[in-house]
């Protein structure tokens, strides 16, 4: 579980953690602090970091870097197996992913993929590219469920924001279709609880490039505010109930979010 606690180093706005010492989200902090500064959290830790509330458990760290060939060495030190690809495992059998994102920023990339609609995977480049350039630190902090006593701490890390969150989920549910239905389906709970509790109603999607705007709305309609989509996207997260998501909550938060945000 987690919430919002405004400085506890002073430094950042901070996010406390709730675990167990030997439980894998004291881990993945403890890990997380150890990383390059340069490499912003991503995946399942950020959403719950953003959420401020209890999630979905995790059992890996997911981040985004630029250049991640500079990188390698230091983060290899630190494995206990690593391959070039990005994928490298840590003692207690933590996994880190590292996606290497565009060498551009968004304009310039969109400037080299040129006109014409883009592919699926096109838009997920471009998506964890926009995540990747607008992070924000947060101090993230891990503390013992029960005692409330510190167990790790993560200072001054570069997290996604929320709606950066949302675009690159929105990119990659489509390029999990067939192959990984459960990670489909761990996406779209994901997303449905950034839109209820990710604090986008007071973001809107405004700060979105057009072309990544115009995709989160027609996605999030059509699996979320859709009857038919929502009743399928029902389908996929109800075996996550922890928490349990109320759909129409999420239906009602992207309707906001798109027809008035």
């Amino acid at each position: 579980m987690g919430h919002r606690a405004g400085g506890l180093l002073n430094r950042h706005a901070t996010v406390v953690l709730s675990g167990r010492p030997d439980g894998t989200t004291v881990g993945e902090v403890t890990l997380l602090s150890a990383l390059p500064h340069e490499f912003r959290l991503i995946g399942g830790l950020a959403v719950m970091c953003r959420v401020g509330m209890p999630h979905r458990t995790t059992v890996d760290l997911d981040v985004v870097t630029r250049d991640l060939s500079s990188h390698h060495a230091e983060v290899s030190r630190l494995a206990v197996t690593a391959s070039t690809g990005g994928q490298y495992t840590f003692a207690g059998g933590l996994d880190l992913d590292v996606i290497d994102v565009a060498p551009e920023p968004v304009a310039g990339l969109l400037e080299k993929l040129g006109p014409g609609p883009l592919t699926d995977l096109e838009l997920n480049v471009v998506a964890h590219t926009w995540a990747h350039d607008t992070a924000t630190p947060l101090d993230v902090v891990a503390v013992d469920d029960r005692s409330l006593t510190v167990l790790a701490m993560a200072p001054d890390r570069l997290v996604a924001t929320s709606l950066g969150l949302v675009a690159m989920k929105v990119t990659t549910v489509p390029l999990r279709a067939s192959s990984k239905p459960q990670k489909q389906a761990s996406d779209l709970y994901d997303l449905g609880r950034l839109l209820v509790a990710g604090g986008l109603g007071t973001v809107g999607l405004g700060e979105c490039p057009s072309l990544l705007r115009d995709v989160i709305a027609e996605r999030l309609e059509r699996w979320f505010v859709d009857g038919a989509g929502r009743d399928r996207t029902y389908r996929l997260v109800r075996r996550f109930d922890e928490p349990a998501l109320d759909l129409d909550e999420a239906a009602e938060a992207a309707a906001e979010l798109i027809f008035e945000g």
